[in-house]
């Protein structure tokens, strides 16, 4: 399992596009895994925080992509996303194992959301962020 900000760039710098797929459960996810790795195309499997809660938590979806990574013998590069959490969420993501998070603060004014975003940038946590401009 890889980070998102070095597959994204590899991908920039190669001209190809990854694939992201929101899961939320083990059949889908094992599906899309095994399509990825027969095509030979990295992955980004996305998780919301609805999905990781209907799951069992963040903890069980990363351990379950992990198993199924090894399992099925995976070799390209995947990618375990939380797709627009908030802060809380990004942080329990990222505690469980998650290697990509995207926080969604666009339920704030535009001040806030600078605001955030810089206290955010700040944190020694939140290296696993992409930060799109």
């Amino acid at each position: 399992m890889v980070n998102s900000k070095e597959l994204l760039k590899q991908a920039k710098l190669g001209n190809y596009a990854i694939p992201h797929f929101n899961i939320n459960n083990l059949e889908w996810t094992r599906f899309i895994l095994e399509e990825c790795n027969e095509n030979n195309s990295p992955v980004i499997l996305g998780v919301s925080s609805g999905a990781a809660k209907y799951m069992g938590g963040y903890k069980v979806v990363n351990d379950m992509v992990r198993a199924l990574v090894d399992s099925l013998k995976i070799k390209v590069p995947v990618v375990l996303h939380l797709d627009h959490g908030d802060l809380e969420a990004c942080k329990e993501a990222i505690d469980a194992g998650f290697t990509s998070v995207m926080i969604d603060a666009s339920k704030y004014s535009l001040e806030e959301n600078i605001q955030m975003k810089k206290w955010i940038l700040r944190k020694k946590f939140l290296k696993h962020i992409l930060v799109v401009k």
